[in-house]
């Protein structure tokens, strides 16, 4: 697989239920094999998030790097990255996430009412074990 392909990085909390099944769902989405993925208690985040403000580098909720490589990468966090990741996607899915052009305090509140019971509805039960020729999209 061509590595320039892999353009945005999506951080996910790898102690949540919740999270697995999004990590399942784009990944399987992602037909242009645009994303990679890295768990916030991995040490990708570790060395990556360093650089990034506090409020970004302690969170323990999604967040979406877009264009990660380049010199000017966009951060993305909670309702606001969830929906952008939407938009990335393509067709259907970019008919929610054009919702991503508002401001993101509109759709966060959603996102942290269902992160508060995350835990509760979404038991981590299993790991998500990607294919073995796609595992390069899976950092540690």
């Amino acid at each position: 697989m061509s590595s320039d392909r892999l353009k945005h990085l999506v951080f996910y909390d790898g102690n949540c239920g919740l999270c697995d099944l999004a990590v399942r769902f784009v990944f399987q989405e992602d037909k242009k094999q645009q994303f990679v993925f890295a768990p916030l208690e991995g040490e990708t985040a570790s060395q990556y998030l360093r650089r990034l403000p506090p409020e970004i580098r302690f969170t323990d909720s999604l967040i979406l790097i877009e264009d990660y490589r380049s010199s000017y990468p966009r951060v993305y966090m909670l309702g606001k990255g969830a929906l952008r990741i939407a938009w990335l996607l393509g067709w259907p899915w970019m008919l929610i996430g054009w919702l991503s052009i508002f401001p993101g305090w509109m759709f966060d509140w959603i996102y942290r009412l269902v992160a508060l019971n995350r835990q509760r509805f979404f038991p981590k039960d299993q790991c998500f074990v990607p294919p073995s020729n796609q595992k390069d999209r899976f950092l540690p």
